[in-house]
């Protein structure tokens, strides 16, 4: 497993661009007001608030003959038009796109000038014009609309049905495939969504064709229920620290950046010397040490490093990436050293055992690495603990 679900609820395989929950999650990321746990409610009263201080305008881009492509040359071909279009979009707007559903897309402009967002929309046009033939598109590749706001900050709902109706209205003129927009130009205004109209209604007919508005909430609440079942997955109960399996994925993915940037990265295998005075008191006496050991831990990494507890008792595993295993040992021996003098104060004053493996020179695999790290961990207990060894 190289991708967590989490992380696949919000990455479109096809495209490779953020997908609808993670758009609306940008929308209204630190927005969402305190003292409300209906989601229902929250949503239905506009409480979805938008600060549109973090952006000034939304490119929305609909792809036109998809379907007609799936027809006449198959979908493979027509979800390799899906990813071009992705690229293209990210790669001239040197933003996350986000796929929205079908061939739906839209790109969150940051604060800027006008004129440097029109320039964008031309681009973007000009390039799609050149490679859409290349591809076969019977006709202009793409509609845009180009959706400017104000700093006002507004609700989701309504930044939802502009979209809606500004590509509507773009769809409807036969001689633009692209228009701008601001705030000004929308009639549309957030009723509850069991009031929404259906798809008959001719304005807000394309809003309801490309989402389901009346179930963004639901949306939202799905991402935050499985974001919180992937924690429990994923997390030792006791130390608060990722658990084996997040161990075993952070490895999975550190070989593969490696095998990618042709950088090594070491893991620490880390286990407890004498702590059995701990369990000798009572098991909540342990798991306080755990914990403060992982504290320990946590206040050492560096950034980019990960620390997780390995199966059960006092073991720990940190990965370090871009890091030899040179640096390793300085590093286990920093976490060495800050153990021994935090433990001072506490209850027993305790030591840890380092083993260090580095990829690729100690294995290319898993389990070949955890082998000889653990290994080295065995050797340090041998040879008197409270010390860090290399893997032969």
């Amino acid at each position: 497993m190289s991708t967590s679900f989490s992380e696949l609820l919000r990455l479109d395989p096809l495209t490779g661009c953020k997908t609808f929950l993670g758009f609306l999650e940008t929308l209204t990321l630190n927005s969402l007001p305190d003292g409300l746990t209906d989601e229902r409610s929250r949503f239905i009263e506009g409480k979805y608030r938008i600060n549109a201080s973090c952006f000034s305008a939304i490119m929305f881009v609909d792809m036109n003959d998809l379907r007609t492509l799936n027809k006449t040359k198959g979908r493979a071909y027509g979800d390799s038009a899906l990813r071009w279009m992705g690229i293209l979009l990210q790669e001239e707007s040197n933003n996350e796109a986000y796929r929205l559903g079908g061939d739906d897309f839209a790109v969150l402009l940051k604060i800027g000038a006008r004129e440097g967002h029109l320039e964008l929309v031309q681009r973007v046009l000009k390039r799609m014009d050149l490679e859409a033939r290349l591809l076969g598109f019977p006709n202009t590749a793409a509609d845009i609309a180009l959706i400017f706001f104000d700093q006002t900050p507004t609700s989701l709902d309504t930044i939802l049905m502009q979209m809606g109706e500004a590509m509507e209205k773009v769809k409807n003129n036969r001689e633009l495939s692209f228009m701008l927009f601001n705030p000004t130009d929308f009639k549309i205004h957030p009723q509850s969504p069991d009031t929404w109209k259906s798809n008959s209604d001719s304005d807000v007919s394309y809003s309801m064709r490309w989402l389901s508005i009346k179930n963004i909430y639901q949306v939202l609440e799905m991402g935050r229920m499985l974001d919180k079942t992937q924690q429990e997955v994923y997390t030792d109960s006791i130390s608060g620290l990722p658990n084996l399996k997040a161990a075993l994925l952070n490895m999975e993915k550190a070989i593969q950046n490696s095998v990618v940037s042709h950088k090594p990265f070491s893991v620490l295998m880390i286990d407890g010397d004498n702590i059995r005075a701990y369990n000798s008191i009572n098991y909540a006496a342990g798991d306080e040490m755990i914990r403060d050991m992982s504290f320990v831990f946590k206040d050492n990494l560096r950034p980019t490093d990960f620390v997780a507890r390995w199966r059960v008792g006092d073991e720990f595993i940190v990965i370090l990436p871009d890091t030899a295993i040179e640096g390793a040992k300085i590093i286990g021996e920093r976490f060495r050293l800050a153990v021994k003098e935090a433990s001072r104060s506490w209850r027993f004053p305790v030591t840890i055992s380092i083993g260090i493996a580095s990829y690729p020179t100690h294995g290319d695999n898993i389990d070949a690495l955890i082998d000889k790290a653990e290994s080295a961990t065995k050797r340090a207990k041998d040879q008197g603990k409270n010390q860090v060894v290399l893997a032969d």
